[in-house]
Order: C-alpha cells, then structure tokens, then sequence
C-alpha cells in the first residue's frame, strides 16, 4: 500500500470527528455570521502556524504558508491582540513525523476548496473582498500534487512508516484540541486565550 493511502485509511476516522467539530461546517452550509468566521479564521490560525513552524524544523523547503494567510485574514477583519505563543503541544522529532504531519496540513487544501466555493454564497460575510486563506485558488491543489509525490519518493523504513501515521493522527487531534478550545473573545478589537 502506498505511503499515502495507508496516511488516508489510517486518519480517515480522526479526519471525520475533526470536520463534525470544526466551525467549517457553518460555511458548508451558509449559517456562518462574522464573529463565528474570526473565531474559525483564529482558530486555524493557531493550528496551521503551530504545525507549519514544527514541520518547518526538518523540511527546510517546506513554505508553511498557511498561516501566513491566516494571519493575512484576520488583520483585515481586525483581528488583533495578544496571540497564544507555543505552548509545546505540538512537536516534530523527525523528517518521517514532519511528513506525517505536512500530510494532514497540505492534504486540507482539498477542503479548502470546496470551502472557498461555499464561502461565496455566506451572505453574512458579503462584505469581505478578499480571502486569503478560503482563496480556492487552484495552485493550492498544485502544491498537494506535488506533496504526495515528494511523500512517495521518500525512502521511509517500516518504524518511519509507523512514525509518520501517528505524528499524522497527532495532528488531527491538536486540531482538534484547537478548535475545542476557549476563547474569550471581543472579535471586533481583541481576543485572549482562555487556557
């Protein structure tokens, strides 16, 4: 089985709890309001740039761009404050867990397109011009392209293979763990982390 397949099969289950709990559904089907998309845009935010800075350490190459555009969408709604510094809950010890968990970030760019699509017909969120992150730009799915064939050329041994599912599965769950957790939140100037 291919490295890809067996990172698919072995999170599907994880990556079905994530979606029912992530505020994404709102967009999915064109409840959301403003504050609830600052909440899901800090959220990601959070996630992305925690798991992109880790994954970053042992693929030198690796853009970690994501946030980036996260950070982008939040200070045009301005979105500002004190933003969580890392906390150690997420870490990479290997190139293998560093695949393990880029497959889970870069593999979102599939929903992230179905996403930007849905974001189109949110009235609520009508006034935003530009979306940095939800862009639906096609490169997007360029870049996993090319990521699953930078994954299938790698020469994993049996106990990276192994590695590379769980940092994987790790990943999901600090998502998880994210967008489960508190925010006390005045969305129109600031937000503070509530442990």
């Amino acid at each position: 089985m291919k490295i890809v397949e067996k990172l698919k099969e072995e999170t599907r289950e994880l990556h079905e709890q994530i979606e029912d709990k992530n505020l994404a559904r709102k967009i999915m089907d064109h409840s959301i309001d403003l504050t609830t998309y600052k909440l899901l845009l800090l959220q990601n935010y959070l996630a992305y740039r925690e798991t992109e800075t880790e994954i970053q350490k042992y693929l030198p190459h690796y853009e970690g761009k994501k946030h980036q555009q996260l950070k982008q969408d939040l200070e045009q709604l301005g979105v500002t404050g004190e933003i969580p510094s890392k906390n150690g809950i997420f870490e990479c010890h290997s190139k293998a867990e560093a695949l393990g968990a880029a497959y889970v970030v870069e593999g979102s760019a599939l929903g992230g397109m179905v996403l930007a699509k849905n974001l189109q017909k949110c009235d609520a969120l009508d006034e935003i011009q530009h979306h940095f992150f939800f862009n639906g730009d096609k490169n997007n799915l360029q870049d996993w392209k090319a990521f699953k064939e930078e994954l299938e050329k790698y020469p994993f041994t049996p106990s990276e293979e192994k590695m590379a599912v769980e940092k994987a599965k790790d990943t999901f769950r600090f998502f998880e763990s994210i967008f489960s957790r508190d925010f006390n939140l005045d969305l129109d100037t600031t937000f503070k982390h509530q442990g």
